[in-house]
Order: C-alpha cells, then structure tokens, then sequence
C-alpha cells in the first residue's frame, strides 16, 4: 500500500494526516473505510492534510469527491490543507481548487469551522 495515515481529533473536527500517494482504489481503501465510520460517529467536519501527499490522480480525487460529498449531505464539508508540490498542480489543472475549501495549515483548517 503507497498511502498511509494518522488521525487527530480537535472535536468536532477530525483530521487525517496522508502520506504517500494516491494512484488507485487499492491505495484508498483502507483509509476510505476509517473515514465513511467516523462519518457514521458524526465526524463530518474534515480536514484532510495533504503536506506528505506526493501524488494523486484520478482514483485519489474521487476518493476527496465521495467524502466531500457525504460530509455536506450530513451537514459539514470536507477542508484541504497543507497542499503542495503535484498535488496542488492537479488540483489546480483540474480546477479543483474552486471546490475545495483549502487552507494553508492545520490552525486555519480547524478555524475555518469556527467561522
């Protein structure tokens, strides 16, 4: 498996710390999984920080699409932070950066729920 994981709880918000890439469902599953059962315990407030993200593609962006999605039907959304190097120049290409709320770092991506 290319990707790994930690998570922290600032209650209500739950981050999930990537490392590694994103380059099929393989690679997401696990972490897929975690996600949709803390959803399922009310943890629909998001922060995914993507510092130790080096690559994603198409599998990656519609694991970020379902999630997004999921958290907003139960009333939250879905933050990105710490996004750089080919990552964000896909996100950007792809014009993701319109649909994401992204934030610069971990404090901004808690704050942002606060607002």
């Amino acid at each position: 498996m290319s990707l790994t994981y930690k998570i922290s709880i600032h209650d209500p918000v739950i981050i999930y710390h990537l490392s590694g890439k994103i380059t099929s469902e393989e690679d997401y599953n696990e972490i897929e999984r975690v996600v949709f059962d803390y959803l399922n315990q009310n943890y629909f407030r998001i922060v995914f920080d993507l510092k130790e993200l080096t690559h994603t593609n198409s599998s990656g962006i519609g694991f970020f699409m379902r999630t997004l999605t999921k958290s907003r039907i139960m009333g939250g959304e879905l933050v990105l932070i710490n996004i750089t190097g080919n990552v964000e120049k896909i996100f950007e290409i792809a014009k993701l950066n319109q649909v994401y709320s992204i934030c610069k770092n971990e404090a901004a991506g808690i704050n942002y729920f606060n607002s």
